[in-house]
């Protein structure tokens, strides 16, 4: 059996793609840790420096700080505010080369006939179904769920 036929009926790429994965979702989860814990103390530090702020705000003296300074302070503290707990006005869009890849894969897929939908529909569940099982460590070799095996030449017999 030839290294390609190996991996083919192994499913060595999908199984390398679902542990990449894995370690990506891993890699992840320790930042988002990470930037929770900063979050936090950069909380405590900005509760306490617009605490002082507000404290301070009845004994200023308004003939020794400028309208501009004040107000570039309260910018300040409100804009450390809107990063730590979010914006409300802020937009996040996913786009790629030609637009939106969902928008043009949908755009693609309307454009086939009804039988090659159906078709890349039951390839698209077949996949979902192996990396599932690929994930949850159940995808033995041995186990036959019935589905074509997406590398194995249909012609080719000999092993």
């Amino acid at each position: 059996m030839t290294v390609r036929k190996a991996a083919a009926r192994f499913r060595w790429r999908e199984r390398a793609e679902a542990w990449d994965r894995h370690l990506d979702r891993l890699y992840e989860a320790g930042w988002v840790e990470e930037r929770r814990k900063a979050a936090e103390s950069d909380a405590r530090i900005l509760g306490a420096a617009v605490g002082k702020l507000a404290q301070r705000l009845g004994t200023l003296d308004a003939q020794s700080m400028s309208v501009g300074d004040f107000i570039r302070l309260l910018d300040v503290a409100m804009r450390h505010r809107r990063v730590l707990f979010g914006d409300p006005g802020a937009t996040i869009a996913v786009t790629g080369p030609g637009g939106n890849p969902l928008a043009v894969q949908l755009a693609e897929f309307a454009q086939m006939p009804a039988e090659q939908r159906r078709a890349r529909i039951g390839e698209l569940a077949a996949a979902v179904q192996r990396r599932t099982k690929a994930l949850d460590g159940n995808d033995d070799e041995d186990d036959d769920d019935g589905l074509p095996d997406p590398g194995a030449d249909e012609d080719d017999t000999s092993q």
